[in-house]
């Protein structure tokens, strides 16, 4: 009896330990309003309530005395000094409200409940949890209500669909991943709850090691938190997905424009070299005919692996080499890690010890991590002064002719995966260890990038980074880092661009083909049919592995290669008015199918995550099986002209097609209207003098084309146009009319091509008040111009010279 006894005090105490090391926000003592804002004051918590508009608010918990100065690296969105906002008090509860949302605060304990503006619950603390402190841990605790859903966290290589799973965000080189494999390169610690197809999204801004359950292992809460720092949550409402992801990006800024060149095919070995070798492959591209914008140096072309520095040996005249590339209509794109070799004969390693520019032990001594060029410094980004220096290195490069940088093991990666957590870096002057700066380093750097770029060029540049942090948008594309040559990477190519555009990262692509390993013809080619309406479209591969440029697959091939190629160079403009919208928007240019279609449930099937949107009006379905030649794809509510065949489907419907090898399902949706362009070499490689638009008729739909030079940052100061496109079905034809809304950009146009699909041969076509002859070919309507009728396929084509605004009426 006594032991039982004994046993059962020691059971007591240790639960009562543990649950005591859990301190939840509790009651609130005081409080007061601002014009923008409300402070509390708990027993155990200072928590204080942003309202920064009407769907937004934020919430910011903290158990020390006062919150942490250091400004945000993700969120550059200024809270407004005042916002409107009604506040009042009863017994048990305060209560915050805008136009969209009402905030219920209970007093005893400290817990937050939120409603829409119908007072339907939206989300809500744990009764029991809320915000709890565990020694630097924070952690919120939010009711698993019924029937919700999560999507997001970016970089995950798992489903869209994150419930009852928990991740991690910590930045990690992770080559030849899996789809269960966590954590990845990027941490992105913003996601969606979707229940009754209502949206809100919730953005932790928190820099340090992170954890999200979606209702892992229990069915009463989902919880989110980090290692250290303050709980510090954007609470974003929608209903509509769209609306909470434009605010997300209003928070954490969107993409520039990127370079025209930028979007067009781009290939990539590690490594190419000698200096012969990259000649080669530069003129193989173009003996062959097939598209190329971009090509790649990996790290063998740097003097022992030292940044800013080349091969004399390998590259002995590297302007010359570039100058060559640049005739050819190739730009040309380097590595660059942020080691820096420890190295007293290397000037930048001088150079940054001098000055101070590296990361330190708290003794002051400068921490050496071994990577390629073996021990190497490691630069503190978070420092002003440092991002300075990097830019200026990489004017070096610049002014020898590179054209964009690759940003590479800036997760930051090192041999052995341990950088230490007690690395000290500046933080802005706030000071702070690697715990802190892990997740950022990747951001400050392509930040460094950005601002060195923009400080020597006046031209758009390209930008890639692997590693990244929420905000990583406003300075980088992004590519998936170290995948394989296998079908489940295949299938990954697909759905992490979708899970990383609803996250805010619309320039995202994947190594076309598989870095590691070696593909199949059959395997190569299905994810070139995928990359064609990828944003970024790059192919790389691995030290060792067999060569995977377009023609080492065999001709069939390579001919398959060239023709989907060519569609990628047919879209751009399409593709870059897309890119347009993004910078805008926030809006992804590959969207999952319940971004355009939230309240169709079968959307959220998780077959549908296997196909998706280009933009509002293109539906693509890759074959993301190596040996299959059938797709199961669904359609949703609408009419749907599948482009290869001219069929039209009835959507609300899954249907199965048969696919061949070279055959990509694309879809447009009724009203849709396609700007394409004839095909280049590569962008800029001649005068674009026609423009064809392709329409599926609606009863009224509408499009508006953005065009600017593709490579300065003149679009800024107005130079762009943008021209309104509107067909609208009449009872005895069509209209179809072209105004100029902002008129700051000409280009090389001379003449639109009309491609309207439409079951009826027209009696009459009139443009600009003029009736235009009718032709008997497409041979002869690209000389002279008017209109042809082809019966076979039932499209009507119309060529007319641009005259600005303009009306064209089909008659019937």
């Amino acid at each position: 009896m006594k032991n039982l006894f004994l046993s059962a005090v020691i059971i007591l105490i240790t639960t009562v330990s543990i649950s005591a090391q859990y301190n939840f926000a509790g009651k609130i003592r005081d409080y007061k309003k601002y014009d923008n804002r409300v402070e509390l004051i708990l027993d155990n918590a200072r928590v204080n309530v942003y309202v920064y508009g009407n769907n937004i608010i934020r919430f910011r918990y903290t158990d020390k005395k006062d919150f942490s100065k250091a400004p945000s690296y993700a969120v550059t969105y200024e809270l407004p000094a005042k916002t409107e906002f009604t506040f009042s008090e009863d017994k048990n509860s305060l209560s915050i409200s805008t136009g969209e949302l009402n905030v219920k605060i209970t007093k005893n304990p400290c817990r937050v409940s939120i409603y829409d503006s119908n007072k339907n619950l939206i989300n809500a603390d744990d009764e029991s949890f809320g915000v709890s402190f565990n020694n630097g841990e924070v952690r919120c605790f939010k009711k698993l209500l019924d029937g919700e859903s999560f999507y997001g966290l970016g970089e995950k290589s798992g489903d869209l669909r994150k419930n009852g799973n928990e991740y991690v965000l910590w930045n990690s080189d992770y080559p030849s991943y899996t789809n269960r494999t966590d954590a990845l390169y990027q941490s992105i610690p913003f996601f969606y709850g979707i229940r009754d197809f209502k949206a809100y999204g919730i953005f932790f801004d928190n820099t340090y090691k992170s954890r999200f359950n979606f209702g892992a292992s229990n069915n009463r809460f989902y919880w989110f938190g980090a290692g250290e720092g303050e709980m510090d949550y954007y609470f974003i409402y929608g209903p509509d997905m769209k609306k909470v992801l434009s605010s997300y990006t209003q928070l954490t800024g969107r993409m520039e424009l990127p370079p025209m060149w930028a979007l067009g095919y781009q290939q990539c070995r590690w490594s190419y070299y000698p200096e012969s070798t990259v000649e080669t492959i530069a003129n193989t591209f173009r003996a062959k005919k097939i598209p190329c914008d971009v090509l790649y140096l990996d790290i063998h072309y740097m003097d022992g692996y030292r940044v800013f520095t080349w091969d004399r040996n390998r590259f002995p005249d590297p302007a010359k080499m570039i100058g060559g590339l640049k005739e050819k209509g190739f730009k040309l794109v380097t590595i660059i890690d942020p080691g820096v070799k420890a190295d007293t004969n290397y000037f930048a390693a001088r150079e940054g010890v001098k000055k101070g520019l590296f990361a330190k032990y708290p003794d002051g001594t400068l921490y050496q991590g071994e990577v390629w060029p073996s021990w190497a410094y490691f630069p503190d980004f978070t420092k002003k002064e440092t991002r300075y220096w990097w830019g200026d290195n990489l004017s070096i490069l610049m002014k020898q002719g590179v054209e964009g940088f690759w940003n590479d093991m800036n997760e930051p990666a090192v041999w052995g995966q341990n950088f230490p957590d007690i690395v000290q870096f500046d933080d802005n002057g706030f000071k702070a260890d690697h715990k802190k700066i892990h997740n950022v380093f990747g951001l400050e750097m392509a930040q460094a990038t950005r601002e060195g770029l923009k400080r020597y060029s006046d031209s758009r540049h390209l930008i890639l980074t692997r590693a990244g942090f929420a905000g990583i948008q406003r300075y980088s594309a992004i590519w998936t880092g170290d995948n394989a040559s296998t079908e489940e990477h295949l299938s990954l190519a697909c759905t992490m661009p979708l899970n990383m555009g609803i996250s805010g990262l619309p320039f995202i692509g994947t190594d076309v083909g598989g870095f590691i390993g070696d593909a199949s013809q059959r395997l190569y080619m299905r994810w070139m049919e995928l990359g064609v309406f990828t944003p970024f479209f790059r192919q790389h591969s691995a030290y060792g592995t067999k060569a995977k440029e377009p023609w080492t697959f065999g001709e069939d091939i390579e001919y398959a290669v060239r023709d989907m190629i060519n569609m990628r160079y047919q879209l751009l403009p399409f593709l870059y008015n897309e890119f347009y919208n993004a910078s805008k928007t926030g809006m992804p240019i590959m969207r999952p199918m319940f971004l355009n279609y939230q309240n169709d449930r079968e959307c959220y099937n998780q077959q549908a995550q296997y196909q998706f949107m280009v933009g509002e009006n293109v539906l693509v379905a890759p074959v993301l099986t190596e040996n299959s030649d059938f797709k199961k794809l669904y359609l949703p509510e609408g009419n749907w002209l599948y482009i290869k065949t001219g069929t039209v489907y009835n959507g609300g419907q899954w249907i199965i097609l048969e696919v061949p090898l070279n055959t990509i399902p694309v879809f447009v949706r009724e009203g849709g209207i396609i700007p394409m362009q004839e095909i280049q070499q590569y962008v800029g490689e001649k005068k674009i003098e026609q423009t064809e638009i392709q329409i599926y008729p609606s009863a009224k739909s509408s499009y508006t084309l953005y065009e600017d030079d593709g490579i300065s940052y003149n679009y800024e100061k107005g130079s762009y146009s943008l021209t309104n496109f509107t067909c609208e079905k009449k009872d005895n034809g069509l209209n179809i009319t072209v105004k100029k809304e902002k008129d700051g950009y000409k280009g090389d146009r001379k003449n639109y091509l009309f491609k309207i699909y439409f079951a009826q041969k027209p009696s009459a076509v009139k443009a600009g008040g003029g009736i235009l002859n009718e032709k008997d070919s497409s041979e002869s309507l690209a000389q002279t111009g008017g209109y042809y009728y082809n019966s076979n396929d039932k499209i009507l084509y119309i060529k007319t010279a641009d005259t600005g605004n303009m009306q064209i009426d089909v008659n019937f």
